[in-house]
This record gives C-alpha cells, sequence and structure tokens, in this order.
C-alpha cells in the first residue's frame, strides 16, 4: 500500500522514504569522513615523502663535508699510518651514510604502507555504509532484477542486481536457507510438481512430423532464472545436455513467449491454450520465492563505471544522491503540518492509518559535524531554514506572517549505531483540523472535535 503525505493528501510514494532518507544520511556522512580522512592521509604521505627527501639531502651533504675534511687534512706519505687511517674513516663514513639512508628509506616505506591501509580501511568503511543502505532499501529510481543460476555442484546461487540513474550499480549475494523453495538440487519438483505442458516434437521414421507432445518439467533442471519486475525468465535443460526450453512471461499482461533449444525444432513455438496458465503460475510462484530471499552481502559495486571503493572521491555520489532526494524531501515538508518535521501516512484499514515522522534537527544533527563545505550538499532538503506556516484559505482567517528563521547546525552526530528512531503513532482517520494558532471564521461554532494539535514551539529573540 502506498504512502500519503503528512497532510493526508496522496503521495507516489510506495516505501518508507523517511526511513531510506535516514539511512542516507548515515552513508552520506560516513563517505563524506572517509573523504576527508583520505584527503589527511594523502597530505600525510606527502609530508613523509617530503621529510624524508631532507633528511637524505642532510645526510648526503653531510658525507661530502665529512670527506673533505678527512680529505684536506694532513696526512703525510701515503703509506703513512694517517693516511691509512684516513682511509678507514673515509670508508666508515660512506658505509655509516649509506646505511642511515637506507634507513630513512625503510622509515618512509614503512609510513607510506601504514598511508596506504589507513586509506584502504577508509575506502572499506565507505563501502560497508553503502552495504547497510543497500541491504535496507531499494535506491530510487533503480531498476533490480533477481537472478538464480545454477552451479556446476547442482546448487543454486541467488544474487540481486541493481542499477540507478546515479551512475551507481551493485550485485548483492541472496542467502537461501534450508528448507527454501529454492534450496537443494531440484527446486522445480517443490515449485512446479506434476506440471505439464506440450510443445513441438518430430516424430516418424519414414515420414517426418511436427507434433506438439506433451513435456514433464520435472524431467529438466532449472538452469536459470531472473525477476526484473516486470518480466520473468525460466530457462531449463535436460539432465546432461543443451535441450530444453526458455519461458518468458509477463506476469502483469499474462503473456508467456516459449521457445525450444537445442534440438532439429528449435527456435519459439506457441503454447497450447491450456498450457499458459501452468507457466504464468510457476512465474509467480519463483517471483515469490525470489523475494523471499534476504541477508547476503554486497559483492559488488561500481560508480559512473569504475569501482566504487577505488572512485577518487566518494562526494560525487553523495551529491548525487542528495540532489535526487531533495524535491522529495522539499514536497513531504510542504505537506507536513508542523515546521519542525517530516510526516507521511500510511493506511492500515479504512478507519485506521499510521503516522510516521521524524524531526528535522534530528536527521541535521547527523551531518551536523561535518566541515561547512561538505554541509552545503544538503541545503537542498531546507532544514536549515524555517518556512512560514502554510497559508489557510477562507475570508476571515489572518494568520500572522513568521519569518524564515535560520537554525545554527547541531554539533554533534549520533552514535551510527543508535540512530534516532522515526516515531510511529495511529490515529483514526479523519479529516485533520486546522492548526491551533487560527482563528475561526466569524460566526463559526466551536471547532470540530479531533486530536490536539500541537502548537508550534515559541521562538527566541536570538533565532
Amino acid at each position: 500500500m502506498g504512502f500519503l503525505y503528512g497532510d493526508s493528501t496522496p503521495s507516489p510514494l510506495e516505501y518508507n522514504f523517511l526511513e531510506f532518507l535516514r539511512d542516507a544520511l548515515d552513508f552520506s556522512v560516513v563517505a563524506l569522513q572517509a573523504d576527508s580522512n583520505i584527503e589527511r592521509i594523502r597530505a600525510r604521505k606527502v609530508a613523509s615523502a617530503h621529510a624524508a627527501d631532507e633528511e637524505t639531502e642532510r645526510l648526503q651533504a653531510f658525507g661530502r663535508v665529512v670527506l673533505d675534511a678527512i680529505d684536506g687534512a694532513p696526512k703525510g706519505d701515503e703509506d703513512s699510518e694517517t693516511s691509512r687511517c684516513a682511509a678507514s674513516l673515509v670508508a666508515a663514513a660512506v658505509e655509516a651514510v649509506s646505511a642511515s639512508t637506507d634507513a630513512v628509506q625503510r622509515t618512509l616505506d614503512a609510513e607510506v604502507a601504514q598511508a596506504d591501509a589507513d586509506e584502504a580501511a577508509q575506502r572499506e568503511a565507505s563501502f560497508k555504509a553503502l552495504e547497510v543502505l543497500l541491504l535496507a532499501h531499494e535506491v530510487p529510481e533503480a531498476k533490480v532484477t533477481r537472478r538464480l543460476d545454477r552451479q556446476p555442484d547442482g546448487s543454486y546461487r541467488a544474487t540481486l542486481h541493481g542499477s540507478a540513474v546515479l551512475g551507481l550499480d551493485w550485485r548483492v549475494g541472496l542467502a537461501i536457507p534450508e528448507g527454501h523453495a529454492l534450496a537443494g538440487l531440484s527446486p522445480m519438483e517443490r515449485l512446479a510438481p506434476q506440471l505439464e505442458f506440450h510443445a513441438p516434437e518430430q516424430t516418424g521414421w519414414i515420414k517426418k512430423e511436427v507434433k506438439p507432445r506433451p513435456q514433464k518439467m520435472d524431467r529438466f533442471a532449472l538452469i536459470e532464472a531472473s525477476d526484473d519486475g516486470a518480466e520473468v525468465v525460466l530457462k531449463v535443460r535436460a539432465t546432461g545436455g543443451e535441450t530444453g526450453f526458455d519461458f518468458r512471461v509477463l506476469v502483469a499482461s499474462s503473456s508467456v513467449g516459449a521457445a525450444k533449444t537445442g534440438t532439429d525444432v528449435d527456435g519459439p513455438f506457441e503454447l497450447a491454450t491450456e498450457d499458459a496458465p501452468k507457466l504464468i503460475s510457476l512465474a509467480q510462484k519463483l517471483r515469490e520465492a525470489l523475494a523471499g530471499l534476504g541477508g547476503g552481502r554486497l559483492e559488488e559495486a561500481t560508480f559512473d563505471s569504475g569501482t566504487f571503493k577505488l572512485h577518487p572521491t566518494f562526494r560525487d555520489l553523495v551529491e548525487r544522491l542528495t540532489r535526487q532526494m531533495a524535491p522529495v524531501v522539499q514536497e513531504i515538508s510542504r505537506h507536513s503540518l508542523t515546521r519542525t518535521e517530516l510526516v507521511i501516512r500510511r493506511l492500515l484499514s479504512n478507519e485506521r492509518r499510521e503516522e510516521i515522522f521524524v524531526t528535522k534537527k534530528a536527521l541535521r544533527e547527523k551531518y551536523g559535524p561535518l566541515p561547512a563545505d561538505q554541509r552545503k550538499l544538503f541545503d537542498g532538503f531546507g532544514f536549515d531554514t524555517l518556512p512560514p506556516p502554510p497559508a489557510v484559505p477562507g475570508p476571515e482567517a489572518d494568520p500572522q506572517p513568521v519569518e524564515a528563521q535560520t537554525l545554527e547546525p547541531a554539533q554533534s552526530l549520533p552514535e551510527p549505531s543508535a540512530p534516532a528512531p522515526l516515531r510511529t503513532e495511529v490515529k483514526p482517520s479523519q479529516p485533520p483540523p486546522p492548526p491551533s494558532w487560527v482563528r475561526p471564521a466569524k460566526g463559526a461554532g466551536s471547532p470540530p472535535a479531533g486530536p490536539t494539535w500541537r502548537k508550534p514551539p515559541p521562538r527566541s529573540e536570538s533565532e
């Protein structure tokens, strides 16, 4: 069931956007902090390399001074004891400078290796934050396909493939629990027991003819299946061969396409009228089985066709994500009956509805500790500026205008493990009364009975 806006007007939302918004902000903060940390790590590497170069130059200069001093000192004849001592000192000085230079390089290599490990840890943290977001939500305006592939040992591997308009693509490995319809080696026995359909087959020894013959589905192994939300594809093959069938089912329109493979009579064919509903039912069962798989882990993510972990800056993805979410946030805010919260509703029945809301302050606190240039990415949400209250129609209504107020950014961020929870409450499904600060029109009686409305908090002069 879809969601309503906070004023009970219909919305295009088909999922809990406020949950997605909260988790998307958590991911964005981790990614932006990783960018800042990586920048400092790389600056540290540059500083270490510069310091190593300076130390090496000092060692070389020191060695030259020592050698020049030995060379300029009186040593007597070449075979004198003083000359032999000078030669020993020269060799010792050269060896000492070389050893110290090697030590400087080893120190630099260790510092660079540590910096690379620190950067890899920051990139891994961003990848894990993305994993949390993608495992819990489907990115808006993304195409998602669930796949099932038969492995060489006869078991099955399930994956979810996503592609978003943001330029983000990902693959999630789904867990198939024991006892699930897709577990084991023969899922067709559980999904389509005793299913039979007709397919063209060549008959006759002398006079070859092609006639429809019954085929039992459990004689074939399911080698591949996929569901992209519109079309379910099934590929079945006979054990130990390439002979089999491909089916494409559009569940919404109840249409089935069939093709035979690996025989003299291969290619598309028309299913018998009585067989199409059987294949549609099988596709629906497969869709439900794939949709019921969860858990797993994020196996791969790419951004702008490159590996997500290795992208030069994660800010690029955060910019696109916030730009995509901002219009939705603004629309929810416009329909919310309080200026300090985002509110959406979901009908539970004709007489009950669920209200889900989160304060703008709680969301603002998530990115409050970020530097100012990074906080600007979230300006499109409008959390830092309170709009005037919604206008109330009616000739006698005269609400006092409220000037926009700029709020100071939050100074602390809640722990990622305990994000600010969304609060829900269930209310009778009745038209909302007017806000408490609106006067009734002249001649009107007492306001209709209904839930008590929260009065906007008073504003201090500092605001």
